[in-house]
């Protein structure tokens, strides 16, 4: 965990070294390894990434006691909203299959009449996450760009039946039910062959968890509050 703030001047590498999650994190800028020793600033420049808008995400996610107010709430809302797009896409096409194969492994490995339950609640679990990301993705999302665009060009917005508080209104913490799977792994299945198979699945699981909870914080505390200013404006 990084307890400092990231600089244009700072290399990737260095940043990578000092918390892994960064190397998930890049990706969402379409920033992948291979960087050498170019700094956040030069890779920016060349991947025609928003130098600013970078640092603040990359400081908000991977420092939990950054989250400077002001700057945020004046961020472009078609840039966040492609950063949230695309962490939805690593959700989806990367973390939640790999944690599939994860329960796959660990239910192949223990003889136990509660890894069913496992199962079963986990992919309850991502049958709800797809559905919430499936809502952002297809109506909260690209109303949320409609009203940027009627911002940026100063017309009167038609009457559109939705609001960013309806948003707000069904926004649930998906996270939250991860804990219950954690505990189901760390209480309820007894020693067994599995040790590093249960201690892998529970740091992707913890891993993921801090994801869901960033990106809430994200949606919660910056998305919402500059999208109904938006609203302000053009209604």
């Amino acid at each position: 965990m990084i307890n400092y703030k990231i600089t244009g001047e700072m290399k990737l590498s260095d940043i990578v070294d000092s918390d892994k999650r960064a190397l998930v994190l890049f990706p969402r800028f379409g920033i992948e390894p291979g960087f050498g020793d170019h700094n956040v600033e030069e890779v920016c420049l060349k991947r025609g990434v928003d130098l600013q808008f970078f640092l603040l995400m990359v400081n908000t996610f991977l420092n939990p006691d950054y989250f400077p107010d002001k700057q945020l709430k004046r961020v472009d809302v078609d840039m966040l909203i492609s950063y949230l797009a695309e962490s939805h896409n690593y959700y989806l096409e990367e973390k939640i299959p790999y944690l599939q194969s994860l329960i796959n492994n660990f239910k192949n490995r223990v003889d136990h009449p509660a890894v069913l339950q496992l199962e079963k609640f986990f992919d309850q679990y991502i049958d709800e996450v797809r559905d919430h990301l499936a809502y952002e993705d297809e109506t909260a999302f690209p109303y949320m760009e409609r009203i940027s665009a009627y911002g940026k060009s100063r017309l009167p917005l038609e009457k559109i039946d939705y609001s960013v508080d309806v948003f707000e209104e069904r926004h649930d913490n998906i996270q939250e039910k991860l804990s219950d799977l954690k505990n189901l792994l760390v209480k309820y299945f007894p020693p067994a062959g599995d040790r590093y198979i249960r201690i892998r699945l529970l740091n992707e699981l913890i891993d993921f968890e801090e994801d869901l909870i960033n990106h809430a914080r994200i949606e919660d505390k910056v998305l919402i509050p500059v999208v109904r200013q938006l609203e302000k404006q053009v209604r």
